[in-house]
């Protein structure tokens, strides 16, 4: 009896770099494309705690903050 064959999708070194950032990844096997990501990254979204919703207020203070202290330490004025 033979043993069954396991397919492997092959991952480009900057594939790999991008699954460890958390970023999801397209691939293409026999016609057919595929997005590998990472299980914590996976579960996150399908056990709904990612959240798509808008920005509550807080959250677009601390955006403006940070981009705020990075223009000033480039020597930008706001």
């Amino acid at each position: 009896m033979l043993a069954k064959e396991t397919a492997m999708i092959e991952l480009t070194e900057e594939q790999r770099q991008s699954l460890e950032k958390g970023n999801a990844v397209r691939v293409h096997e026999n016609g057919r494309e595929y997005v590998v990501l990472r299980p914590d990254v996976y579960d996150r979204i399908a056990n709904g705690r990612y959240d798509d919703s808008p920005w509550d207020a807080e959250e677009m203070d601390r955006l403006r903050e940070e981009s705020v202290a990075l223009l000033d330490r480039y020597g930008k004025d706001v």
